[in-house]
């Protein structure tokens, strides 16, 4: 049988408190946001948006319809 203190795994050092790793986190999301992501052009973000607008109308109109239909439904159900 191996010694057990053989197995064991090397004890983690702590490194950075929790203040340097938030300043790490926030400058890193800033370096990736600001340098490293593809922003959209105005004609595509206009475009972006009249797709989103028009999904947004489409679907609360199926949702009013749904619910004008289940309304009608329920309302002649209990009669």
């Amino acid at each position: 049988m191996a010694n057990s203190a053989a197995v064991k795994a090397p004890q983690k050092s702590k490194g950075a408190g929790i203040f340097a790793r938030m300043g790490r986190f926030i400058r890193e999301s800033y370096v990736e946001t600001r340098y490293k992501s593809a922003w959209p052009t105005l004609p595509e973000l206009r475009s972006f948006t009249l797709v989103v607008i028009f999904a947004v109308v489409v679907v609360a109109a199926w949702i009013a319809t749904l619910d004008a239909a289940l309304g009608w439904f329920t309302s002649h159900l209990g009669r």
